[in-house]
Formats: structure tokens, sequence, C-alpha cells
């Protein structure tokens, strides 16, 4: 079967990053924080047609290396917070490099000295669990939290990408905050899903929440570091 056709600006979705690894915290029995900027966590990319990775079309690849899903196959996910920014929109072709703004205030100043449109973009840490039932690969679910193991890595969503995900995690939150439910309290489905415009097709990640709840211990975990 022959491979959708894309564009290279289409494959914008597809962030290429060079090989992360995670960084191990060790617990102590002393008060400690980390500052989020100290933790490095490897991407979660979206394969496309001109993607420079050795996987199938539409799959969910964790640091360029370990497929978590085939194309439209729906994963289980913890979402933590997401990161926003914005970016000079350049064409995917172009030899100059978009600068990037991360505040409201850097968007400002941005916005003014730029010949450019700018482009909202996110970058998402997830949490994937090992799938029940399987015999679980620890080289990929690195870390354990109570009696389950977690894959982490993180994804970048811009255009259709970003609506079918940072704005449902903060849609989900605007709705449910009455409640005292953040989006870190539901796991998500997790996957790639296929968009045309004309003759391009191309692939971009999506989250949606589901009714089922984060495990306790997970969410213990992460409120330990204010996630």
């Amino acid at each position: 079967m022959a491979n959708p056709k894309t564009t290279k600006a289409d494959t914008a979705e597809d962030t290429a990053a060079e090989a992360t690894e995670v960084a191990v915290v060790h617990p102590t029995s002393a008060p400690y924080s980390i500052d989020p900027e100290d933790i490095d966590i490897p991407w979660i990319n979206v394969i496309q047609k001109t993607s420079n990775i050795d996987a199938d079309l539409g799959a969910i690849v964790l640091d360029k290396k370990h497929t978590l899903a085939a194309a439209e196959q729906i994963v289980a996910a913890i979402p933590l917070e997401p990161r926003k920014g914005w970016k000079e929109d350049i064409d995917f072709d172009s030899d100059e490099v978009a600068r990037v703004a991360y505040t409201e205030e850097e968007r400002a100043k941005l916005e003014e000295e730029s010949d450019y449109d700018l482009l909202e973009f996110s970058e998402i840490p997830l949490l994937i669990p090992a799938p029940d039932g399987k015999a679980v690969d620890e080289a990929v679910y690195m870390f354990p939290v109570g009696d389950k193991r977690y894959a982490v890595g993180r994804i970048y969503a811009q255009k259709d990408g970003f609506r079918m995900t940072h704005k449902r995690l903060k849609t989900f939150d605007l709705f449910n905050h009455q409640k005292g439910v953040r989006h870190t309290e539901r796991v998500w489905d997790f996957q790639s899903e296929l968009m045309e415009k004309g003759k391009y097709r191309w692939y971009v990640p999506s989250l949606r929440p589901t009714e089922v709840k984060t495990d306790p211990e997970l969410l213990a975990f992460l409120r330990e570091f204010g996630s």
C-alpha cells in the first residue's frame, strides 16, 4: 500500500529531537524539590512520510527507537502540565530559524519585532503505563511507580495537533475545575489521527479523556513534585 502524500509544511507536526536520556531521581528521606527544567525527557514522534526514523507511517515512537503504537492505535496516557509557546511561522524548507517565545511578555515582543505571523504550539509531557497482560520491556517502561511501570516522553503539537491535544486538556480543566478535577487525574486515549486536505494526508497527535481515574499511587507521586 502506497504511503499517503504529505507536504513539508505538514511534517512540522513531527518534531526532530536529539537522542536524550531521562534523568533518574533518587528519593531521600529529606525534603527536596526539582526544577522541571532539570528533567530531561525524550521526544515522542508521530511518524510522517518524510520522517528520518525507522518506523511505519503514523506510528507513535519514543526516543526515535521504541514504537509505542501503530497508526491510529489507541494507548493509555496521563498528560502532565503542557508548556505553551509561540514561534515564527516560517516555511518548513526555509534556511531561517524560527524564534520562539514561552511567556506572554516574550510573545508580545516577538510579535512586535517579527515579520512573520506567530504560530501556537505546545510541548506536552506524557506518562504511558505499560500495557496489561504483556511482558514489560523495561527499556521502554523505565519508571516504576507503585505496582505499575511507565514510559515517559513528550509530544510537540501545533496547528491541528495543538487543537487536538493542548486545547482539549485546557477545555477539560475549564469545565472540571469546580469539581476539583484536573486532567492529570484521568487516563486519556492517546493516538495518531489521519488528517486530509485535498490530495495531502498526514498524521497528528490526539488526546481524548476517558472515565478511568489515574492510579492513586501515581497521583501521590505527581503531587509530591507539584504536577
